[in-house]
């Protein structure tokens, strides 16, 4: 877990040397939800989740489609001496995830403050959004380890990654749009369960992948 660790700093001491990216996604949430602001001044409360997760959704993908891009091949290789590849991959997702957690807090409040908060059961929302950014810090880590092998980051991570995460999003949504009372559904444990097995079947996936991708 040391390890683990020690790679998790590394992340987050290259984040801060280089800084564009995690200044850009603040500038893209702040934009976003002013752009919100000046169209709509108040969103209705379906309307409100909607947006949310659609900008969520564009950071996380500049969030993490660089994890596996902006290190050298030799410093892959130099890890690969030192390291079992689940531990390099962990490390990326741990990174990755709580980047998504910060991401998602900043926007929840800057939507809040700009455009209203309809979200009644602030825990039940809480909860879906750390589901929301374990598997998608699994899922984008993993598709961003596979697009760097074709030297097309980006366009091949956000290609890959849309399809590959509605049904992470549609139950989501439907969460989303219990926390904010504007279903009538009382037993959202159904949904909360298929989005936990959806995350779960991410999460184990990629970890029984990334050894063989990262040996090629």
């Amino acid at each position: 877990m040391k390890r683990i660790l020690n790679l998790v700093a590394t992340e987050a001491r290259i984040e801060l040397r280089e800084r564009y990216v995690l200044s850009g996604i603040i500038l893209y949430v702040l934009s976003a939800s002013f752009i919100v602001f000046s169209i709509w001044r108040q969103l209705p409360a379906r309307e409100w989740g909607l947006t949310f997760w659609v900008i969520f959704l564009f950071c996380a993908l500049m969030a993490v489609f660089k994890s596996f891009g902006r290190e050298s091949e030799g410093r892959y290789f130099y890890y690969y001496t030192l390291y079992h590849p689940l531990e390099l991959f962990q490390a990326k997702v741990i990174y990755n995830l709580l980047l998504l957690l910060l991401i998602f807090f900043l926007l929840w409040g800057v939507l809040d403050v700009m455009a209203g908060d309809h979200v009644e059961r602030t825990v039940w929302f809480a909860v879906t959004g750390f589901m929301a950014c374990l598997g998608m810090s699994f899922l984008l880590t993993f598709i961003s380890s596979i697009a760097i092998k074709t030297q097309q980051n980006a366009s091949l991570t956000s290609v890959m990654a849309l399809p590959l995460m509605i049904p992470l999003l549609i139950n989501i949504l439907r969460l989303t749009a219990y926390a904010s009372a504007i279903t009538p559904d009382e037993n959202p444990w159904n949904e909360f369960t298929l989005l936990a097995s959806i995350t779960s079947l991410v999460m184990g996936m990629s970890l029984w992948l990334f050894p063989y991708l990262w040996r090629s």
